[in-house]
């Protein structure tokens, strides 16, 4: 997700350069990471957690909540009359949206790791 945002930032630092070549490059980056789901160990891997790990749902709820809510402020979906009062403010509105989301996603990270660190001290 850093990534995209980075290639968003390049479409505003450099607007010469066609679109084309961003939609490659944002291709490419969310390839990666579904072909690796064809790999038999992370597989196994994410079976593992969603069987016997807890999900932090709460946090991802509120991760794909605020992604929503920065995606309806910066496509102009459904909603935007109501979010974004001052246009001219249209990006504030999607970036300070994109901070919850992201600290979402990081609380979810950092609550699997820290079950990941429980099970293996277990074994151990």
């Amino acid at each position: 997700m850093l990534f995209g945002r980075g290639i968003s930032w390049g479409r505003d630092f450099f607007p010469d350069v066609p679109r084309f070549y961003y939609k490659i490059i944002a291709g490419i980056i969310m390839a990666i990471p579904l072909l690796t789901t064809f790999l038999p160990t992370i597989r196994q891997e994410i079976i593992r957690r969603y069987k016997y790990e807890t999900i932090p749902v709460w946090h991802l709820f509120f991760a794909f909540l605020f992604l929503g809510i920065a995606d309806t402020a910066e496509h102009r979906r459904l909603g935007y009359q109501f979010l974004v009062l001052d246009p001219q403010r249209k990006d504030l509105i999607e970036e300070l949206m994109e901070i919850p989301c992201l600290l979402s996603l990081a609380l979810t990270t950092f609550y699997m790791q820290k079950n990941e660190k429980k099970r293996l001290n277990k074994s151990c």
